[in-house]
This record gives C-alpha cells, structure tokens and sequence, in this order.
C-alpha cells in the first residue's frame, strides 16, 4: 500500500493561508486606504476656501463647512436640518420653488443668490449645484459656490458711474438739442415765410428749399439728441410688444438687411408693458440695424419676447430687477461681436466703428435713452467672435388705463370770432416767427417774452384771450404755471404748450392729455394745431 504524500498536503494547506491571509492583508489595507481617503476628502472640504454644503430635493441642509457657515455667521451644525429657504434674502425666496424645479428637471443649476448672515446684513454667493441620485440611496444635492459680494460692489460701482456718465452726456446731449430746436425752429419758420410771400427766381427758391431740408435734417438729429437725453415727451400707457413686433416684422427685416435671417420667438400671452409704442418702435428698429450691421454679409438674428429670463442672465445683467414686475425682449445676432472696450462704451454718442452717415452712432444711445425714460433697463451681453445680445426690461403695466383724456381741452365750440391768442416764449426770434405765421392765419396775437410780461400784459388789456401759446419752461414762471393763473380768470381758455425739449416739470401734462408741440415744427403744423385747439377745424 502506497502512503499519501504528506507533503502535497502541506503545501496545499500552506497556499490556502497564504491565499486567506493576503485577502485578509488586502481588505485591511483597502479599507486603510479608503480611510484615508474620507479623511483627505473631509479634510479638504472642511478647509477649503469655497462654500459648500448639501441639501435634499426639499431644500433641508444636510452638511454644510466651515467657510459657508463663516460666511453667513453661524457655527457649521447650526444649519444642519434647517431649510436653505430660510438662508435666502426675503426679496429672492420667492424663486427657490424655481431653483428646486430647474434642479429636479437637469439635475443641476447655476446662477447668483443673495443669501442672510446671522447678524442681518446680505451676502451674494456665485454657486453651481449638482443632484446626486445613487442606486438605493437617497438623492442630494451638492452645492459650491464662491462669496462675491465685494467683487459685485466693485462691479456696481463701476456700473454707476457708467450710468452716471451716460446720464450726464445725456443732459447734455438735451440741453444742446433744446437750444438747436429753437435755432431750427427760426430757420424752418423764417424760410417758410419767404418761400410763400416772396416771388424768388428759380435759384433762389432752390437755395430757400436746400435751406428747408438742412433744417429737417437737423431736427432729425435733435430728436435723436432728445431720445438720447431722455427728454423726449413719452407715453406711459398699456403696450402690447408682440403686436408691434408683428407689425413692423417687413421694416425689421428690411432694416437687418438682405443677408439676414429674422426669427422671431413671442411668448403668447405676453403681459401689457408701459410705454409707448412709437419710442418701443424705435428701439426695435435701432437694435434690428445695429444687428444687421454686425453681421455683414450673412447670419441670423433672433428677436425674442418673454416674461421671464434665466436667472443667470437676469444675476449678471439685471441683479436689481425683480422678474415679476417687468417683460423681457432680446436681439441677438451671430455677427461678429465685441470686445471688452466696445461694450463698455456702446451707448455713448457717436462712438462707432461705422462710417455709414453723420447720424451712425446715435442709434443704440438712443436706445438707451429711450429705455431708461420708460423706467427700464438695457444690458449687453456679447463677446468676439460669439454674436451680441442685448436685453432689454420694460415695466409690467400694472393697470389698463383709458386713452389719454382730453377733458382739459373740452369747453363749448368756439366761435369764429375768439380768435385772440397770447403767445409766450423767451427767445425773441422764435416769438417773432410764431407770431407772424398767426397773424397771417387771422389770429390777433398778443405776445410776451416771460409768464411776468404776459401777466402784466393782460392786466392792461380788458380783452379775452381765447389760446395760449406758450413755452414749456422759461426764467421766472413756467407754461404751466402761466396756464393755471390765467385759466382762473379765462374760463375755457385753450392752451397749447410748445418745447425744445420735455422733461419731468411737463411729464404729467403728457398724461392729461394737453395739447403739446416739441420743437422744431413747421409753421403750418403750428396753424394747424391753433386750429384744433380751438375747435375751428
């Protein structure tokens, strides 16, 4: 009988401990190694400079470090089971059921929060969060996020005194333009009087006409100056944006130019905004050039309406805004887009990179003009090489009000003998024009130079005066002022206020609907609205 050998077994026996104690060896060391590595990865979220914390699909915090907790003055376990809802400024609570839907439907989201210290004072963190749903767990969301609140001060500031730039090339853009109406209107009605009253040879009268057109190009500029300065006389009324887009969808398109293709996006259903349509025109025609311009000899621009725009383009642009009170429109192009020192100065006057007329460089101030005197906001967004977007703000109109009224312009039919009108306006040769253009119509003027003048005027004349024709501000007393004193001793007077420019002294009249004429004007548009006035048309 042959024995076993002894030593097959042994040797067996002894692979199997082998085999049992590097598996063992092994475990241990991986889990000292996983170990390990929970405590780097603890180690470094607990010092690192950046915020973070986790939460659930409700908003309850589940962990926070140090550095979020640091920043909004609590110890890290005092948020612990708390809702983030409550971290948030009150005025942005409003969107965090929006902030969980985003997060639910693309299982992450980026964008600014204003977030509450312990102590009451505001925090503005710059976060990108990201939802974790592992197999048999539960889903959580981890948040990062920077604290940017002294960088968005540097940033506002630098944005104010943008905007207070702009305000000020503004009034100044105004005031130049109120005293070249004035200029423009002695021109226009100077012309007008000789082109009618005296026989000139062919060339002459070429000359007066060449005169004529200079003179309304001018006033085309001074309107843009006006618009630029935001001291255009403006209505405040419900506007539906989708139906002007609609219907100046041929002009838009001929504006952006053959190369490009148009498409509009417009929410249905879009809410009323306030404003004024011929201004919200012009806007819309501005941007539709300006993006044809950019870009060139083919690309695409979008025209969109809505109200609402993600809350990062809304953070980066808009941060003062409340989405809830106002409806948002862009234009966007794929042109060739702009740097850094083109965006900064893009609403100035007159700078452009365009040599394509004298008026080249009015278009977006004007824009911006127009925008900030509706109560609105404007930003642009664009880079080299990526297209431009600019979005614009207007306010929610809060009430359907009825057309302007005209209650201040209804008195009994005027008969064809109270033909007497008071003209009021400090610049002589302005005065001087109106008055002889009326007086040609058959009116009997009497005119002064200040509210004062006409005051005493008329307490030396026991007349009834049936119109007054007067300047909006002048030294002393203003239009209105004037109106109001003789409207006690004239029962039913009429008036007519004229203007190189509005502003917020005569805003209100836009509203009561009294009649007003911006300068420059032709005289026959003068008569014209005599006329209306006093109800002999």
């Amino acid at each position: 009988m042959q024995l076993p050998d002894l030593r097959v077994g042994l040797l067996s026996d002894l692979a199997a401990i082998e085999q049992r104690i590097a598996r063992s060896t092994s475990e241990s060391a991986r889990d000292d190694l996983l170990d390990r590595s929970e405590k780097r990865y603890r180690h470094l979220v607990e010092n690192s400079l950046g915020l973070i914390c986790t939460h659930d699909l409700d908003g309850i915090v589940l962990s926070v470090n140090p550095a979020a907790a640091n920043s909004l003055g609590y110890e890290p376990c005092d948020g612990i089971g708390r809702n983030l809802r409550d971290f948030l400024s009150p005025g942005t609570r409003h969107r965090f059921d929006h902030y969980l839907s985003r997060i639910r439907e693309r299982a992450h989201d980026s964008g600014v929060m204003r977030v509450v210290r312990k102590d009451g004072t505001e925090r503005i963190w710059m976060y990108r969060n990201i939802l974790y749903a592992e197999p048999g767990a539960r889903p959580y969301v981890l948040g990062h996020a920077i604290d940017v609140t002294e960088r968005a001060a540097a940033e506002e500031a630098v944005r104010r005194s943008h905007v207070q730039t702009l305000e000020a090339t503004g009034r100044l853009a105004g005031r130049v333009a109120h005293a070249f109406n004035n200029l423009l209107t002695v021109i226009i009605g100077s012309s007008e009087i000789l082109l009618a009253d005296q026989p000139f040879d062919p060339d002459a009268r070429a000359h007066l006409q060449a005169i004529m057109r200079a003179a309304t190009r001018g006033a085309t500029v001074t309107r843009q100056l006006l618009a630029v300065g935001g001291q255009q006389p403006i209505d405040r009324i419900p506007v539906d944006m989708n139906a002007i887009i609609t219907t100046l969808e041929a002009s838009l398109r001929r504006v952006a130019g053959p190369m490009a293709t148009c498409t509009f996006n417009l929410e249905p259903s879009l809410p009323d905004v306030e404003g004024d349509s011929k201004q919200i025109e012009q806007v819309l025609l501005h941007l539709a050039g300006n993006a044809g311009d950019a870009i060139g000899d083919e690309g695409a621009i979008t025209i969109t309406t809505s109200s609402t725009i993600s809350e990062d383009v809304r953070a980066r642009n808009h941060p003062e805004i409340d989405q809830r009170e106002y409806v948002w429109l862009t234009v966007r192009d794929t042109g060739a887009g702009m740097d850094a020192r083109t965006r900064e100065h893009v609403f100035e006057p007159y700078f452009t990179a365009k040599s394509a007329g004298f008026s080249a460089g009015l278009g977006l101030p004007v824009v911006y003009g127009i925008v900030n005197q509706l109560g609105g906001a404007i930003a642009v967004d664009s880079e080299v090489g990526q297209g431009t977007s600019f979005t614009i703000a207007l306010r929610r109109a809060s009430t359907i009000r009825a057309a302007r009224s005209t209650e201040s312009l209804q008195s009994p039919t005027e008969k064809k003998d109270r033909r007497t009108i008071l003209l009021v306006d400090d610049e002589d040769d302005v005065r001087s024009v109106m008055k002889s253009a009326l007086c040609q119509k058959g009116y009997t003027v009497l005119d002064a130079a200040s509210g004062a003048d006409a005051m005493q005027l008329l307490a030396d004349d026991s007349g009834t005066i049936d119109m007054l024709v007067t300047d909006v501000l002048m030294p002393g007393m203003s239009g209105r002022e004037l109106y109001e004193h003789l409207a006690r001793r004239h029962p039913g007077l009429r008036v007519l206020y004229v203007s190189g420019y509005a502003d917020d002294v005569f805003a209100h009249e836009q509203e009561w609907g009294t009649a007003f004429l911006p300068k420059p004007f032709s005289l026959d548009t003068l008569a014209q609205r005599v006329r209306d006035g006093l109800n002999n048309a």
